[in-house]
């Protein structure tokens, strides 16, 4: 069980540290998540163009030296969009356990 009134102490003292010294660098990564959040809609009737426009803020998280996964993903919704959805759902499935859905 976690003692609320520490992990409260600690978290204050996170966002102070977070604020002062990191926020420039980082706030794209807060940003591109609130992207996400606002946009990502599992039954969009495009999910290729939904899943575009949800990460188009994620600059260099979903993308890394020879590794594009924003692309592959956008190239796989394309050809088929009703089974890259069906991933998406089967990953945000909380019902089911992390290591299976990331299986």
């Amino acid at each position: 069980m976690v003692d609320k009134k520490t992990f409260n102490d600690i978290l204050s003292q996170y966002k102070k540290e977070f604020s002062g010294r990191h926020w420039e660098n980082e706030k794209y990564k807060w940003e591109a998540v609130k992207r996400f959040q606002e946009i990502w809609d599992i039954h969009a009737p495009n999910f290729s163009d939904m899943f575009m426009k949800a990460t188009d803020r994620s600059d260099n998280l979903l993308a890394s030296m020879s590794n594009y996964p924003r692309s592959m993903i956008k190239e796989f919704a394309t050809v088929d969009p009703e089974f890259v959805r069906g991933m998406f759902i089967y990953l945000f499935d909380e019902s089911k356990s992390l290591s299976d859905r990331y299986e």
